[in-house]
């Protein structure tokens, strides 16, 4: 199909010229139609007016160049046609949900891929989270959504031992095996009650609690609906912390549940209280007040970039 052809030179042309001022004739030329004729098939087949598809694209390659480069923000702005840094920087922060400088510190931004028209379009999506649900909170990022499972959170893990020995000891006699036998991987540390002498249990997320290995202890919590606060640091060791106690990140991230987020929603979402479930085997009286203890999930993605998640038990 000719006109599809002529399309995608065209947006090749718009992407190989996206450090310059848009001859947005010339596409429509390449294209073989009028400009408003080509601004109305961009429009109908990407559901974006072209500018802003330009717009998009050029946040996008910003972002990657300056997190890959040592450039500076006012270096970039003019780069890609701001009239002052502080222009560029209110734009780069409306797209990404981070500042420029916080988005070369974590490494994170926005991917806007350029499109691609074939039979369906490829490319110009979100490849991360919304601007909307990202935002940086003193030294972490932090988002929040609410995830549902057509099951009950069901976890397979090492009891409470003194010093939290339980997690080490996981790690050396039972991540290997469990990790293979479990996908997707989920690293999970909770609080709850399954006998007199413990209330803390560390593993993973499981569909199945049968077959559970020996040694280890399986718990149904019996929810279903969470509000997942999700944060992520510069290191795994910041986030979390280690044989000295939690991290500066575990700390800020449950400040930021405490005094910030929970606050700011107590009205708008129905978390269990003290005795209202008959879940017995999870404990209730956490460190959100209140509330019920969250899950603490752990996703190590290596050296850089390390997210921890707390799940906070919703009612419905």
């Amino acid at each position: 199909m000719e006109w599809l052809k002529r399309m995608n030179m065209a947006i090749e042309f718009i992407d190989e010229n996206l450090n310059e001022k848009i001859d947005y004739e010339k596409a429509a030329e390449i294209a073989c139609c009028s400009l408003s004729r080509f601004q109305n098939m961009f429009l109908f087949i990407s559901d974006i007016p072209v500018s802003e598809y330009v717009r998009r694209r050029r946040m996008a390659l910003s972002a990657e160049e300056f997190i890959g480069s040592d450039i500076k923000v006012i270096d970039l702005a003019m780069k890609y046609g701001y009239e002052s840094p502080e222009a560029f920087t209110r734009s780069f922060k409306a797209f990404h949900g981070i500042s420029p400088t916080d988005s070369r510190r974590f490494k994170k931004f926005i991917e806007y891929p350029k499109i691609s028209i074939q039979i369906q379009i490829t490319g110009g999506h979100f490849n991360m989270e919304s601007p909307n649900k990202m935002k940086v909170y003193k030294d972490i990022l932090v988002k929040v959504e609410k995830i549902s499972y057509p099951e009950s959170f069901k976890v397979v893990g090492l009891p409470y031992r003194d010093g939290f020995a339980n997690i080490g000891d996981y790690h050396e006699n039972y991540k290997d095996k469990i990790s293979n036998k479990y996908k997707p991987y989920m690293e999970i540390g909770m609080g709850f009650s399954y006998d007199e002498s413990g209330n803390y249990i560390f593993g993973c997320r499981v569909n199945s609690l049968d077959g559970c290995i020996e040694g280890m202890i399986a718990v149904d919590t019996g929810f279903k609906n969470f509000a997942v606060v999700t944060f992520r640091s510069e290191s795994f060791v910041k986030l979390v912390g280690g044989e000295a106690g939690p991290g500066e990140g575990m700390q800020t991230a449950n400040e930021y549940i405490n005094n910030v987020w929970l606050p700011e929603h107590m009205g708008d979402i129905d978390l269990y209280k003290p005795g209202e479930t008959e879940h017995r085997v999870f404990k209730m009286n956490g460190s959100i007040e209140g509330g019920c203890h969250p899950i603490e999930v752990y996703i190590d993605t290596g050296d850089t970039n390390p997210e921890m998640c707390y799940y906070i038990p919703l009612k419905g």
